[in-house]
């Protein structure tokens, strides 16, 4: 919606299709390459009125790691397992 971030914006870009590439090559291979949204989480990035906070994030994400099954592999997954769209 807006301009700007332009360096933040390409590493993000490029980090989703290095994790889209490495699921197709790392197939037979038994790795699981997913994308991981932690959430607003309150730091100091994310600021005081985040949505969750740091310990929610963290044992979340462990979680969906945990969890990965090889149907998963390329996914974009938030903290809770939500399935996110690319």
């Amino acid at each position: 919606r807006s301009g700007g971030y332009y360096a933040y914006r390409a590493s993000k870009t490029s980090l989703n299709m290095i994790t889209m590439s490495m699921s197709r090559d790392l197939l037979n291979e038994g790795i699981i390459p997913v994308a991981l949204h932690p959430g607003w989480v309150r730091t100091d990035m994310g600021g005081p009125n985040g949505a969750i906070d740091v310990a929610t994030s963290t044992k979340g994400l462990f979680t969906v790691m945990e969890e990965l099954e090889a149907s998963d592999s390329g996914s974009f997954l938030q903290w809770d397992g939500t399935r996110l769209p690319w």
